[in-house]
């Protein structure tokens, strides 16, 4: 019962305002704006599908290069074709750390430098699933070769000094407090996908503020946002019973990242690590024992690169 009435709550307070219809009206109110991304190499991962496809839309329509980050070739050979030759397709699997320094390792050869890096991959997974390299599947992909990309990216000097740092989070993070016993579970009966799911994200979270402690003196700027509840091929497949209750009013590819895009254009200064939704910083925390941690961000940087020194 006691949950029942937590899931009632959390409905209640959050439906009107992460759907399409809080976008609608937040939206009558914000002026007219038009993105002018030429000149711009974006690297987007996730780019294949959902949030990240949509993102790669807009980057192109508006100008930019898009270096489109995702595992299956064909999907991204479709994007070429959707979106042209403004995308670039580059092939890797981010729930694997061997793959996502292969990606780095590609760009730098490259010689293109990034204006713009969108860490948007993610993944709920309801049943329990190890990668290859021994690490439950959803903890490497949703923050550790996140961290992995943009660290090797910023060492190597592909990340520019004036560039910016978009993280897709969710307000799945409300649920959980920062936790880094928690975010490698590879014991399956310990496992639950949602509850990890709202660990990373809030981890997400964390990270941007010490991206933006340790970076920003140099130039560069690190957001972190929800894209409120969007219709995402992801989501049909993670939460089938709250997609089929609130597809009619979940927000489309463009309304969950019209505030990457905004962000991306006009580089806010307002409070560096706030949590960004619809063009605005809202609270970080909405429940109190959220807010209860012994962990820090420099804590969580540390414990993922001794993750990361694991394999070498």
């Amino acid at each position: 019962m006691a949950m029942l009435i937590k899931i009632i709550k959390f409905y209640g307070r959050f439906t009107l305002s992460f759907t399409a219809i809080g976008f609608f009206f937040r939206s009558l109110l914000w002026p007219r704006f038009s993105p002018d991304f030429r000149g711009q190499i974006w690297l987007v991962t996730g780019a294949s599908g959902g949030l990240g496809k949509a993102i790669v839309a807009q980057a192109a329509a508006a100008g930019a290069t898009v270096l489109a980050v995702a595992r299956s070739s064909a999907k991204l050979d479709a994007l070429v074709k959707a979106y042209g030759a403004g995308v670039a397709p580059m092939t890797a699997d981010l729930s694997l750390q061997r793959d996502t320094q292969r990606l780095v390792e590609d760009i730098v050869r490259s010689g293109r430098k990034i204006d713009v890096l969108v860490n948007n991959v993610g993944s709920l997974l309801n049943d329990f699933s190890l990668t290859s390299e021994g690490r439950e599947t959803s903890f490497a992909t949703n923050i550790l070769n996140h961290f992995l990309l943009t660290e090797r990216l910023i060492e190597s000097s592909v990340l520019k000094n004036d560039s910016v740092v978009i993280n897709m989070s969710s307000g799945g993070m409300y649920n959980a407090p920062l936790m880094i016993a928690k975010m490698n579970v590879t014991d399956p009966k310990r496992y639950a996908g949602v509850f990890a799911y709202a660990v990373h994200k809030r981890g997400q979270a964390e990270l941007t503020k010490y991206w933006s402690a340790t970076y920003g003196p140099r130039g560069m700027k690190f957001y972190v946002m929800h894209p409120g509840w969007a219709d995402t091929e992801g989501v049909e497949r993670s939460l089938p019973r709250f997609h089929k209750v609130l597809n009619l009013i979940l927000r489309d590819g463009r309304q969950g990242t019209e505030t990457a895009i905004w962000l991306a254009a006009t580089r806010p200064d307002r409070e560096p690590g706030g949590f960004w939704f619809d063009r605005k910083i809202r609270p970080s925390h909405v429940y109190p024992a959220t807010m209860v941690s012994k962990d820090t961000p420099a804590g969580l940087a540390d414990y993922l690169r001794g993750e990361l020194g694991k394999l070498t």
